[in-house]
């Protein structure tokens, strides 16, 4: 069964305040950071993560361009790439059954 997966994050870093992150199973991520209603999305495929020392970067790249980027605790990166990878063989054995 496919769900949207939401979790809330504390954003780190230069980036102070909360993002909201919706993992979407057909390959989209969804992030609303809080304070400022900001919407922000991408294809997983757009989706980089790059640890740096006490937080990962979450970048947002398109065609060598960065689209936007969140400082998350090493942590929730983790728990989102987790969730990420989860949704993605969720619709692989979807595609398969269909």
């Amino acid at each position: 069964m496919m769900l949207i997966e939401q979790r809330n994050f504390t954003l780190c870093g230069n980036q102070q305040g909360n993002a909201s992150v919706r993992v979407i199973p057909t390959g989209k991520l969804e992030v609303v950071i809080t304070e400022d209603d900001a919407l922000c999305e991408a294809d997983f495929s757009q989706l980089w993560f790059n640890k740096a020392g006490m937080k990962t970067l979450l970048v947002c790249r398109e065609a060598e361009q960065v689209c936007w980027q969140l400082d998350l605790t090493n942590q929730d990166a983790k728990e989102l790439q987790c969730l990420i990878e989860s949704a993605q063989e969720d619709f692989e054995i979807l595609m398969r059954a269909l």
